[in-house]
């Protein structure tokens, strides 16, 4: 019996449908064996998983740290709303909002993926409450063609969106149709094993040490005069500094390290770097060099490259999902210029220019961004013995970073 042959378009569908089908089982297959990785401690003979290399760590911790701590301003017309939303300075009324933010950068980084499950409406239904959802806990459904159709989540499904019931998508990297998202670190995922290994590799000397010296004797010796040598030797040194005596010719002779052993550290360094590389992290802010003689002048000129190749991208992925919040024409932007502060000379300098001759700002707002209150505001003075914290002294924020 001949099998029928099928050509056009459906040929190309039913490729398309075979491939997303192949696409989906291979990243259920990763996930298993990520999951399962992490789960048994390692793999490959490897104890340590790379989620605990420490580089891998402080590179998650200082983006997620950063992001949390950069005000989310609503911005419309390229100006900051006089009056932020409250989903902006406290998603979830639950918990902080840095926490919140915290929560989604720590998901991208470590599942490639997280979920925004609205809560409550406004009359317009747009959302007023958000709360960010852990990626495991949800499972996303794909149409014929790849694309993301529906989240199942507390056994619910949900549609994604940002109306009722349904749930915000925000994926860190999607390499093909039918994927909810990737880590960071999923494309070079057995470098991070090979890291691994390095540091496995250097427990055994942290662990136990490496012994310097090894007794040489030429006659064979059995199992006991090779123990009672040894016991010899260690108890002449062993907190007692006295000489050691050895019989039947034994010698003492320096042990030193191989070629591959001696390159041990250096090797860990030049992978410490690869999985810098790989966040997107500066090396030198999490304290790992960077193996060239590249050098920064100032904090502001390396925070403003960082901000420029590698937190962009979390802040382009996380200002999506929060601009899906608001109506439009409202988008959500990361205030980002706490990172690149100037010093006070410089910023004396703009400032100078700023208000002389044709000035385009005023005092207040060069005031407001020193977190100043504008000149002619008055405060209330405090009283001896008064330690409320609504009359102390304290410098007004900014009117654009106020709800």
């Amino acid at each position: 019996m001949t099998r029928p042959v099928v050509t056009g378009s459906l040929a190309v569908l039913m490729g398309r449908r075979a491939r997303i089908r192949a696409a989906g089982k291979l990243e259920s297959r990763l996930a298993e064996a990520v999951e399962r990785y992490i789960a048994t401690g390692g793999a490959d003979g490897c104890s340590l998983s790379p989620w605990e290399i420490p580089t891998v760590v402080a590179c998650r911790r200082v983006i997620a740290d950063t992001v949390a701590a950069t005000p989310l301003l609503a911005v419309k017309d390229g100006t900051p709303a006089a009056r932020q939303p409250a989903i902006y300075t406290r998603p979830d009324p639950l918990e902080p909002r840095w926490l919140s933010i915290w929560r989604m950068v720590d998901q991208l980084t470590g599942w490639g993926h997280v979920w925004l499950q609205p809560t409550a409406w406004d009359a317009a239904d747009w959302p007023l409450i958000v709360r960010v959802r852990d990626a495991g806990q949800g499972s996303a459904s794909f149409d014929p063609t790849g694309q993301i159709q529906s989240v199942w989540l507390d056994g619910i499904t949900h549609d994604v969106g940002a109306g009722r019931g349904e749930v915000i998508w925000t994926p860190y990297e999607v390499p093909n149709a039918g994927s909810a998202g990737i880590p960071p670190m999923s494309r070079c995922w057995r470098a991070a094993q090979y890291l691994a290994a390095l540091y496995e590799m250097a427990g055994s000397f942290w662990e136990a040490g490496f012994p310097s010296l090894a007794v040489s004797v030429l006659a064979r010796l059995s199992p006991d005069d090779t123990a009672k040598l040894k016991s010899q030797v260690l108890g002449a040194w062993s907190r007692r500094h006295e000489p050691a005596v050895l019989d039947n010719g034994a010698t003492l002779n320096p042990v030193g390290s191989s070629a591959v052993e001696s390159q041990l550290v250096e090797s860990i360094g030049m992978a410490n770097a690869e999985i810098c590389r790989a966040f997107g992290v500066m090396p030198s802010i999490v304290n790992v060099a960077a193996g060239d003689s590249l050098t920064y002048s100032t904090t502001e000129g390396e925070f403003s490259k960082w901000r420029a190749i590698g937190l962009g991208a979390y802040y382009m992925r996380l200002e999506s999902a929060w601009t899906d919040c608001q109506p439009h024409g409202t988008a959500a932007v990361f205030d980002t210029t706490e990172l690149t502060k100037p010093s006070l000379a410089d910023a004396g300098q703009y400032n100078a220019l700023a208000l002389a001759g044709e000035p385009w700002l005023t005092q207040d707002e060069v005031r407001a961004r020193a977190h100043l209150a504008p000149m002619g505001a008055t405060r209330p003075r405090p009283q001896p013995g008064d330690r409320s914290p609504t009359t102390r002294n304290v410098p007004a924020l900014p009117e654009r970073l106020t709800s």
